[in-house]
């Protein structure tokens, strides 16, 4: 495993104790039947995203009960959170999907009002988004929502020979599980010398915050990222930012504007000032004082298990363009008659439910992520996770 990092090599107390203290009055899940949660996986959205800091949480309060018209709210925001990028121009979305749509329906318009009105219908205008094929991925739908038409490249060939009138702009995905077949930097040089616009899905490259300003300063025309994932915002924010005309021509296509492509896709202004603060204070802390938290986690749950038989715990960094810390669980079989499809089965199943991470396709391991995790989760987390092991010893 890449950078492996000893438990323990971080001392002391979490510089970011950020846990959300627990709600008075009503328990509205219990309410409703709902078991309790405990997130060790990550910040997945069908696990309701990353936990958001206590300032995020205080500023959409703020903004829920001091009203203002909403598109001097979004100008002072976009202005706030450009200026901290180092962009041209930003904008909150409905998350980063929703910035590819509004991205991509700004390329093929240009701010042609006639055109915008006309989509999803593409006659008579650009229509071609350029992808590498390596690149399709789950959300390229979101490229095709507005009209648009992927043509595929695998080399720089491909591009010379596809880009033509038609092309509204090339798109790029980072990181990816194929690789590139053409780096980003030669597709940057195309996008200049063709004249085309190019956009960077760069949703899931934070944390840190600071990746943020580091892909701005890549060159892209749009880049995109999740905002209730690395950044802790509202879970279904996120941020468009690059040239001020096409950032000036995506909000068109958004609400409140009546007759967009994006109408649907509404923020509200507790998701503006979020958003804005999330950023604010994911620049002020330090990887090291995040991965002190997390290690202090982690150091919960492995001296939890360390009496356990023939089980070994180990912290690492995975690679890739997010710096993220994991807590990797492994076990002898001959020791634990248990397989690791069998613990997540029992932490499912268990009261409060527990999520890990499972790579069932590369060497069968279990992680755990300390990113949605609150402090005394990892004791709960670490004495289910014995309970379960030793009962199979």
């Amino acid at each position: 495993m890449a950078g492996v990092i000893p438990l323990g090599a971080i001392g002391g107390g979490s510089a970011i104790a950020d846990g959300m203290p627990a709600p008075g009055g009503r328990d509205y899940f219990k309410e409703l039947g709902l078991k309790r949660f405990i997130n060790a996986a990550g910040a997945y959205s069908a696990f309701g995203g990353a936990r958001m800091r206590p300032e995020v949480v205080d500023a959409m309060r703020f903004a829920a009960t001091h009203k203002v018209k909403m598109r001097e709210l979004h100008d002072a925001v976009g202005a706030r959170i450009a200026s901290l990028a180092g962009s041209e121009s930003a904008m909150v979305t409905s998350g980063a999907t929703a910035s590819i749509v509004l991205g991509t329906a700004a390329c093929m318009t240009l701010g042609d009002e006639e055109k915008m009105r006309q989509l999803p219908d593409t006659t008579g205008m650009k229509n071609e988004v350029i992808i590498q094929k390596k690149h399709r991925y789950t959300y390229d739908r979101s490229l095709t929502v507005a009209g648009a038409k992927l043509i595929e490249v695998e080399s720089e060939q491909d591009v010379r020979r596809l880009v033509g009138d038609r092309t509204a702009m090339i798109f790029f995905l980072k990181p990816t599980q194929k690789g590139d077949d053409i780096p980003a930097e030669a597709y940057l040089r195309f996008a200049r010398e063709l004249g085309v616009p190019s956009f960077c899905d760069a949703a899931t490259t934070t944390p840190p915050a600071v990746n943020v300003v580091q892909g701005v300063g890549e060159g892209f025309d749009l880049i995109c990222y999740s905002g209730g994932k690395g950044l802790r915002g509202p879970y279904s924010a996120g941020l468009l930012l690059g040239r001020e005309d096409l950032i000036r021509y995506a909000r068109r296509h958004s609400a409140p504007n009546d007759l967009s492509i994006g109408r649907g896709m509404k923020v509200s202004a507790e998701e503006y000032l979020g958003m804005l603060v999330a950023f604010e204070t994911g620049l002020r802390i330090t990887e090291a004082d995040d991965f002190a938290y997390k290690l202090n986690r982690f150091n919960t749950i492995s001296d939890m298990l360390a009496d356990v038989p023939g089980v070994v715990t180990q912290s690492f960094v995975s690679e890739g363009h997010a710096n993220e810390l994991y807590l990797d669980i492994d076990w002898d079989s001959d020791v634990v008659n248990l397989s690791k499809a069998a613990l997540m089965q029992a932490l499912r199943e268990h009261d409060p439910v527990v999520e890990v991470r499972a790579f069932f396709f590369s060497g069968d391991r279990i992680h755990l992520s300390a990113t949605v995790m609150d402090e005394g989760e990892d004791e709960i987390v670490g004495s289910i996770i014995r309970k379960i092991l030793l009962a199979h010893s």
